[in-house]
């Protein structure tokens, strides 16, 4: 009698059948089979079984020495929960092959011969899987830090023996209950999950048409192209104000009119992506609109995978900068987000990804001009033009014994005068009226700016490395609630005196500054260009 069948369907769209395995098994040649394997790369040599490489020699040896070498899957209720755990983790935005799927479901229906040699097989490889997808849901499966010396984010949940911890569960509430612990509980997690759950369906349908891209698309217009963008968005459900073609005029095809409602769907989509929304679609709408699904799922599962890196040990409320996306986000304990538009660091000067706690606001500040960016834009403009320092207000400090000099007493023309540039507060102060402070190494902060225009641009990635801010005094005031002193009144006062003033927080900050060209913000997937050119060495190691 062929045993019941259960269909699984895996996130990637892969369909499997996964045999009922058969009653509970005794001591015996299994165990004897099992133990051979385990203990053969005890010491966490590296092991192959059932031709699957195994990531966590170093933790199957403990866990079987536990369970008296007997099968932890097979012939176990729990086999179910591991197939549906896997089936959520490649929905997270891993590979089949992470969790040795599909060969995982060969070594199952080998095992149901019941030969003690499958059976071990099968067992070990699917404990093999399951450590490996704790290991990928808790860390991620790339280390950040062998990609970026300056990583700093903690990552640590379970600190107790890997073996120690799945042998209880395993016993208990199940394998699934630990997989429910370790979940990472954060909106923008589950709403990218969403996201690549949607993207992945519209590349398994055959994904969007490419948009013919020799003639420029505007607004009233009529073109055989216009027809193909309808069906581009369509595709990707941005459709949203047509709906169905346009109504049919004489001597016009409706379909192939770009009407009002089609440009204001191409203009939302092109504020989904960072680009102008003028509603002509000209080079760069094109280059979006025929970019390959498979290139946005990829950027989604970047996002999910830099999401694991941080978004575990985040605080009720944090403050999180998006430094590809030229955003910053406020989370509040309720889970309402406040957001504004954000100005950060060029290609060439990036804002480094870390993580710190803003402690204090600082008002009518200085600007102690970075030496960098004085040797290379400030001193140009000095030798060229006398009377910058005093037009701008600055004034000029001694490096050597930090005193006062005349700007008249430095050789401008040495090429290292040996001179701090310092900008007093007022209205041409390039941080603004306030500055949001966390020291830190890399001399970066939230900020305001006195050119307000630049939050205008579509890219923003403008900056010497320090964030601005679009709306930075409703960011001051957010940060001050919970303190009964603070109104809008009194940081008024604090402004009109124009006097630096330093205003601690009720309590730090955590800021975390991260780099998405993927995210979710008002239930909208929002897409950028990579900036700085990361996307590649973590999508290689998540591919590896």
């Amino acid at each position: 009698m062929l045993p019941k069948l259960t269909r699984l369907v895996l996130a990637c769209g892969v369909v499997l059948a996964l045999a009922a395995t058969p009653t509970l098994l005794t001591a015996g040649p299994v165990e004897d089979q099992i133990r051979a394997v385990t203990t053969s790369f005890a010491g966490g040599r590296s092991g192959e079984v059932g031709g699957a490489a195994l990531e966590a020699e170093a933790v199957l040896p403990g866990l079987y020495e536990k369970r008296d070498y007997a099968p932890v899957w097979f012939g176990r209720p729990g086999v179910e929960d591991l197939f549906g755990e896997l089936n959520h983790g490649i929905a997270q935005g891993f590979h089949p092959g992470d969790f040795h799927l599909p060969l995982l479901f060969d070594l199952h229906d080998a095992a149901q011969s019941g030969r003690p040699q499958d059976i071990a097989a099968f067992d070990v490889v699917a404990t093999d899987a399951a450590i490996t997808l704790i290991h990928h849901v808790v860390y991620g499966k790339v280390d950040p830090a062998a990609l970026d010396s300056n990583w700093n984010f903690a990552r640590t949940v379970i600190q107790n023996d890997p073996a120690d911890v799945l042998n209880d569960y395993l016993d208990g509430e199940g394998f699934s209950a630990l997989m429910r612990r370790i979940d990472i509980d954060n909106r923008q997690y589950a709403d990218l999950v969403d996201a690549l759950a949607r993207y992945r369906a519209i590349a398994l349908d055959g994904g969007w048409p490419m948009v013919p891209d020799d003639t420029v698309l505007k607004p009233g217009m009529s073109a055989p192209a216009v027809a193909v963008l309808r069906k581009r968005l369509a595709v990707e459900g941005g459709l949203t104000q047509t709906g169905v073609a346009p109504v049919a005029t004489e001597g016009q095809d409706p379909i192939l009119v770009y009407d009002d409602l089609l440009a204001e769907d191409v203009r939302l989509f092109q504020a989904r992506h960072g680009l102008q929304a003028d509603g002509v679609v000209g080079g760069k709408t094109f280059a979006s609109l025929n970019r390959p699904v498979a290139d946005r799922i990829d950027q989604l599962r970047l996002s999910l995978e830099r999401g694991r890196w941080l978004m575990r040990e985040v605080e009720d409320e944090f403050v999180l900068v998006n430094i590809a996306g030229a955003r910053t986000f406020l989370v509040k304990a309720d889970g309402t987000v406040w957001t504004t538009r954000s100005v950060t660091g060029s290609a060439y000067r990036q804002t480094p990804v870390f993580r710190d706690e803003i402690q204090y606001m600082e008002f009518n500040p200085t600007w102690t001009v970075p030496n960098s960016i004085f040797r290379k834009d400030k001193l140009a403009k000095i030798r060229k033009d006398p009377g910058y320092l005093a037009r701008n207000n600055y004034y000029v400090v001694r490096t050597s014994d930090r005193k006062v000099v005349s700007a008249s007493s430095v050789n401008w023309n040495a090429s290292n005068p040996g001179v701090t540039l310092v900008q007093r507060p007022g209205p041409n102060n390039a941080l603004g009226a306030v500055k949001f402070m966390f020291p830190n190494k890399f001399a970066v902060y939230l900020h305001d700016t006195n050119d307000r225009s630049l939050f205008d641009r579509n890219e923003r990635n403008l900056s010497s490395g320090c964030v601005r801010l679009e709306h930075p005094f409703e960011f001051a005031n957010l940060l001050m609630e919970g303190d009964p002193e603070w109104s809008q009144a009194r940081m008024q006062a604090i402004l009109d005196s124009a006097k630096t003033t330093r205003v601690d927080l009720p309590k730090p900050m955590p800021v975390l500054l991260t780099y998405w060209t993927a995210w979710v913000e008002g239930a909208e997937v929002h897409f950028r260009e990579d900036p700085y050119q990361r996307d590649g060495a973590v999508l290689k190691a998540l591919n590896r």
